[in-house]
């Protein structure tokens, strides 16, 4: 896994680091090690950036199958 996605499962588990973020992402992240371009899409929110930073490659469909008893 890369340190992009170590640094955001430390940051669900770690209090104290998420405080440190909300006070200060930017700085947090290269702190911790992630790069320019990496920060720059987490603060910029471009999720399509993001989802190939984190190696996301699934698309996810859903489907929803809806059926009633036949009434005897």
């Amino acid at each position: 896994m890369s340190n992009f996605n170590d640094f955001f499962e430390k940051l669900g588990s770690d209090s104290e680091l998420m405080d440190a973020y909300k006070k200060d992402p930017a700085g947090v992240m290269k702190t911790n090690g992630l790069s320019e371009e990496e920060i720059k899409a987490v603060l910029s929110g471009d999720s399509k950036k993001l989802k190939i930073l984190s190696g996301d490659k699934l698309e996810s469909r859903f489907f929803q199958v809806i059926s009633s008893p036949k009434n005897k």
